[in-house]
């Protein structure tokens, strides 16, 4: 007598050996992981599927978990929330469950959705202390250093850092790298330059040994900009310019992106105009091919209005600032958003404008006023205060003539 084919478990086996396809793919030691990024809608299948079979959740939970550093580098996190979403609500081992939730919290993250980040990251801690997982609360304690210092609360990122800091010391990590890396982003922003480079210079001796070259080209870059606040500008095109070298042969065209940026920034410091223009131009069609990313967006169209407003250029300079103030909304940065509003102020006053222009600086001076800890939201508020009482004079002065 015949069997039946049981064809849900001949589909069960084929979608666990296709999630350990991609596992040898992505994560074995000599993995040449870039060359798999044109199959990055198979990967997502594969986890996908495998999140459908109780037998196969917690392998494709681990292998979301796993490869959350190559899909952040291959900017396609926002499509794989959904998946995590999914997954933490799967009965899973609490360690599973924590990494995930962690993931999680670092997508929201990156779409600068903090409170949403802070919330997965705060479960993610407290599950991790429950359970006596260390390595895990380091873990939730450095992404919410991270997470603290994106939404500007620097006396609990500092609190975080020094807590993932203890934990962390003693062995070289990425994680440690990258917590040396935040906690030379806090100082950047409070304005202790000479603490920030330390920082920033142990992040960089640790990548220089854990064969990351993303990680690498981001310390690179956040180094350049705390030379660039500093005026020391061939230092900062030296950090710039060794970021593009290690990121030329990866696929983190995101990073890319912000290299160019801050090549862009160099050129427009040193008033080389024309070449700032034709960089933050290839930037801005580069990044409309990519979903989200609006900060970067945000970043890049800013400042080629803002080159655009130096060339005197003035209806498309007016065009990408007020398309720039959208994306910081969306962003959800306040302080950049202001920046972009204060800057067309100086677009009116250049023009004249003079009421319109006050209007503008009103509006940003509101928004920077809520960061009184924030060096450079402080420092543009002195440049717009400044400005919008010479353009008050103005008002006074024409009401006085007539």
């Amino acid at each position: 007598m015949m069997t039946a084919f049981d064809v849900r478990t001949h589909y069960e086996r084929a979608v666990r050996a296709n999630l350990r396809l991609w596992r040898q793919r992505l994560l074995a030691a000599d993995a040449t992981v870039d060359r798999w990024e044109v199959q990055k809608g198979a990967v997502w299948q594969a986890v996908a599927d495998g999140l459908a079979f109780a037998a196969a959740q917690e392998e494709a939970a681990l292998l979301a978990a796993d490869t959350a550093v190559i899909i952040e580098r291959w900017g396609i996190w926002t499509e794989w929330l959904p998946l995590l979403e999914t997954a933490v609500t799967l009965n899973l081992p609490p360690d599973v469950t924590v990494r995930l939730l962690l993931v999680q919290g670092r997508s929201y993250f990156l779409n600068r959705s903090f409170a949403d980040a802070t919330r997965l990251q705060e479960a993610a801690l407290a599950l991790a202390a429950a359970h006596r997982l260390t390595p895990l609360v380091a873990s939730a304690h450095f992404h919410l250093t991270t997470t603290c210092l994106g939404s500007k609360a620097y006396d609990q990122a500092r609190q975080h850092g020094a807590a993932a800091l203890r934990l962390l010391l003693s062995t070289p990590s990425t994680t440690l790298a990258s917590l040396f890396v935040t906690l030379g982003l806090i100082e950047l922003e409070t304005g202790d330059y000479a603490t920030s480079e330390a920082q920033f210079q142990q992040a960089l001796a640790l990548w220089s040994g854990l064969n990351q070259p993303t990680q690498m080209a981001r310390t690179c870059l956040d180094l350049g900009m705390l030379y660039q606040r500093q005026n020391r500008l061939e230092r900062t095109r030296a950090c710039y310019e060794l970021a593009y070298a290690v990121l030329a042969p990866t696929a983190s065209e995101v990073y890319k992106l912000k290299v160019l940026n801050g090549l862009g920034a160099v050129h427009f410091a040193l008033k080389e105009l024309p070449q700032a223009e034709a960089v933050f131009r290839r930037g801005v069609a580069a990044a409309q091919e990519m979903s989200g990313l609006f900060h970067l967006r945000g970043s890049l169209t800013h400042n080629l209005g803002n080159t655009l407003l130096a060339l005197a250029r003035w209806e498309e300079s007016r065009f990408y600032l007020e398309k720039s103030i959208r994306l910081w909304q969306q962003a959800n940065d306040e302080i950049e958003q202001a920046n972009s509003i204060g800057t067309l102020g100086e677009w009116y006053e250049l023009r004249e404008g003079w009421a319109t222009a006050v209007s503008h600086y009103d509006q940003a001076l509101v928004l920077l006023d809520a960061y009184p800890a924030h060096r450079w939201a402080q420092h543009l508020a002195t440049l717009f205060r400044a400005a919008r009482t010479g353009c008050a004079a103005r008002i006074t002065g024409q009401s006085n003539d007539l």
